[in-house]
């Protein structure tokens, strides 16, 4: 766990510059898709990519919660400031000019902070329908914020923009599901356990059992139903922007069928892809974009 959040703001470094070293140092699977992008949108998806990594940070830092609970609210009267016009620091000064230029709504930004927020009260999910605000609230509305910079030619492409980042965060749920039941919280809903008579108490004592694997086979499908959604909203965007998101999609993909592969090995170690395979998996799904 963070002692603080990171992103130390150098005084050298124009706010677009300290956004994109936040990203590089930071954005292990999102950088090689957001480098297919042009320059200008780049930089773009670099501010939004800062703003969630920061509000992140804070959650998931070691602060007490009435601390953390502090410094998101910050964030918010942070957000209020730059939609008036006021932007306060360099996160802000380069996320108001993507605001500006890209007409970017803000309550795409207030409800991730909701959707972190939501971390520091509650640990357990009843139902799959309570799990997905979540979702939607961390992962969703990013990719909702993303394609005002990619640019749409119909308003389909956010349904499948909203699938896609539902997908994305499935499968983070499945990769840290032994991390975050360290830090005494369980992301899949509890109606999901009962159903397998998984015990993730056993789980951490006795190691990954058949129980767990049929859990996991599971939520693997949930995920890759709502990628296959996904999946078409590279078809509402330009070939230059498609790219990133095609990208991320490929990275994400390979990292739920490396666990499956695994036998859902994922309890005593953290699946990761290393950089040839990610940059495989972007230019895979780019070259295979361009076709639709």
């Amino acid at each position: 766990m963070k002692s603080q959040p990171e992103g130390v703001v150098r005084e050298d470094e124009s706010p677009e510059s300290y956004c994109k070293r936040i990203t590089r140092d930071r954005a292990k699977n999102f950088y090689w898709a957001i480098l297919t992008l042009p320059k200008d949108k780049r930089s773009a998806v670099y501010t939004i990519y800062t703003f969630a990594r920061r509000c992140d940070d804070i959650a998931d830092s070691s602060w007490d919660v009435s601390r953390k609970k502090d410094h998101l609210e910050q964030e918010r009267e942070n957000l209020k400031s730059l939609y008036e016009g006021n932007p306060r620091g360099k996160l802000y000064e380069a996320l108001g000019r993507t605001v500006e230029k890209y007409d970017i709504p803000r309550t795409y930004f207030d409800q991730l902070i909701q959707g972190v927020e939501m971390d520091l009260t509650k640990e357990r999910y009843s139902t799959f329908k309570d799990l997905k605000v979540y979702c939607f609230r961390v992962a969703s509305v990013v990719g909702l914020a993303l394609i005002e910079i990619f640019g749409y030619d119909d308003d389909k492409a956010k349904k499948h923009a909203i699938d896609l980042g539902l997908g994305m965060q499935m499968t983070n749920i499945i990769r840290d599901v032994a991390e975050d039941y360290s830090r005494g919280r369980i992301y899949i809903p509890e109606e999901d356990l009962a159903k397998f008579n998984c015990d993730f108490s056993r789980v951490d004592s006795n190691g990954v059992d058949a129980q767990f694997r049929e859990l996991m086979d599971y939520e693997a499908v949930r995920a890759r139903e709502f990628f296959r959604s996904g999946k078409k909203l590279f078809a509402y965007l330009t070939p230059r922007t498609r790219a990133c998101p095609a990208g991320l999609y490929g990275i994400y993909s390979k990292l739920l069928e490396k666990m499956e592969s695994s036998g859902w090995q994922v309890w005593d170690q953290r699946t990761r892809l290393n950089t040839v395979r990610k940059v495989s998996a972007v230019l895979g799904q780019w070259l295979s974009s361009l076709s639709r």
